[in-house]
């Protein structure tokens, strides 16, 4: 065990160490923060039912309150070390629950220029239903019709116009709506067009997609819909007179119960 987190661990050094002096400094060596996430790793690693062995997926920063920006602006090498932590470790032989993530966040009880980690497993996600699965041919409107003068405003401030069949929403670069939230997975969401109207689907997110308060699995939208990810909010807009109300399909009443990401 001990063999493949070093291999992993070396390998991070090798692709992060020179990048990490540009945000991380003070008492520690800023190649410490890799050794930090595999000592966590190490110490949550669990022995699943058929044998196999399970990783943590989820790594929590805690920095000190006036550190916190710094280290957000800095969020996709965080996001790249996580990519690397599931390439390696799919390759050693670990599991995931979910692709790894890591996130940040701020606490009073930290001392300035040092961080604390910590590493959870979140629920796996149960299978969605065919009519969730990526795009199938035979579910979208045959013209491809995108709704007219439809669009996001997001966390109240800008708006994000909708004028493609498939639009992707998260944290990573290679979405087409990026989200600035910590909480919000690197691909959280995605929505298509499905027989002329915008549908939305969890992408398989660690923290869910909520619909008016109601967590869900996918949903048709309609004009004034709140949609929630993270702790961001994006309200549709739609130049429409239709009256039809709001369908969604709910997860499972246990995942309702788990709305937020510590």
């Amino acid at each position: 065990m001990k063999n493949k987190l070093d291999r992993i661990e070396a390998h991070l050094r090798r692709l992060f160490e020179e990048r990490l002096v540009s945000f991380i400094s003070g008492a520690l060596p800023e190649f410490s923060l890799l050794d930090n996430i595999i000592q966590v790793m190490q110490e949550n690693i669990q022995e699943g039912r058929e044998g196999q062995v399970l990783a943590p997926d989820e790594f929590i920063i805690t920095l000190p309150p006036e550190e916190l920006s710094e280290w957000q602006a800095h969020q996709d090498i965080l996001d790249e070390i996580a990519g690397s932590i599931h390439k390696m470790g799919l390759e050693e032989g670990f599991r995931f629950h979910q692709p790894p993530e890591i996130f940040l966040k701020n606490s009073t009880n930290i001392s300035e220029r040092v961080w604390d980690i910590s590493a959870n497993f979140t629920l796996p996600k149960p299978a969605l239903p065919d009519t969730t699965a990526m795009p199938q041919a035979k579910q979208i409107d045959a013209e491809g019709t995108v709704p007219e003068n439809t669009f996001l405003v997001v966390g109240g401030k800008t708006n994000f116009q909708l004028e493609k069949e498939l639009i992707n929403l998260g944290r990573h670069s290679d979405n087409d709506l990026i989200l600035d939230d910590p909480h919000v997975s690197r691909h959280h969401a995605q929505l298509r067009v499905i027989n002329g109207s915008y549908v939305i689907f969890d992408a398989g997110s660690s923290s869910g997609l909520f619909l008016n308060g109601k967590q869900i699995s996918q949903a048709t939208l309609r004009a004034g819909d709140v949609i929630r990810l993270g702790v961001t909010n994006l309200i549709y807009i739609q130049d429409t007179t239709g009256e039809m109300p709001t369908t969604a399909m709910p997860v499972d009443s246990a995942e309702q119960d788990s709305e937020s990401v510590d």
